[in-house]
């Protein structure tokens, strides 16, 4: 679900349930990144709140398989502290992680992307 709009969601899910009937999708469970994203949270000073934490999920799926993220979206959404937690997550289970910053308008498309 992670590559939806919230909007879109009620409608993606209504058309799955429309295809395959008696049917629930399970939701992805990653227990180890999980704990380890709430720990790094709660060492950060920020709440488990459920939907915050099940964006931190959806940008680790979408990290699993991508090979560069780019967060957009209003300031003061949350952007920054969820890729923090992921980033120090990850490090926390043995893959040290880094994050790179980069202002597009100061680089070239092939600089950017590869």
């Amino acid at each position: 679900m992670s590559k939806f709009v919230a909007e879109d969601v009620p409608l993606f899910l209504s058309l799955i349930a429309d295809i395959f009937p008696g049917i629930k999708a399970d939701k992805a469970v990653f227990p180890e990144v999980e704990d380890a994203m709430a720990k790094v949270a709660t060492e950060k000073g920020l709440q488990l709140h459920p939907s915050w934490l099940a964006k931190c999920v959806q940008l680790y799926e979408t990290y699993l398989v991508r090979h560069g993220i780019m967060l957009v979206g209003p300031t003061g959404g949350g952007k920054t502290a969820i890729i923090e937690t992921l980033a120090g997550a990850l490090t926390e289970l043995g893959t040290k992680h880094v994050i790179w910053r980069m202002n597009p308008k100061a680089i070239t498309a092939p600089q950017m992307f590869g």
